[in-house]
């Protein structure tokens, strides 16, 4: 396999990285607090419940920072290759 076409298969690895997952993960996560907002209203266990979902999305925040990371990395091995 010539340098090129590593380059060429980076690439495309690169873009398997599952970012997206994260971030709908995240939409899913915020459309599950609404819905406890309209079941409970603003008790104690909704505000529990809102905040156990508050850190799961910044923890999915994180996640899909470094799947981001991955990707770029994977980029810069590709670009790398390209230089020579």
């Amino acid at each position: 396999m010539t340098i090129q076409e590593q380059a060429q298969q980076l690439e495309l690895l690169a873009d398997q990285v599952p970012t997206g997952i994260a971030l709908a993960t995240k939409g899913e996560l915020e459309d599950l607090q609404a819905q406890v907002l309209g079941l409970l209203g603003e008790t104690s266990t909704a505000t529990t419940i809102q905040g156990a979902i508050l850190e799961a999305g910044r923890q999915i925040d994180d996640v899909a920072a470094a799947l981001e990371n991955v990707r770029m990395q994977i980029k810069d091995a590709a670009r790398h290759h390209l230089q020579g």
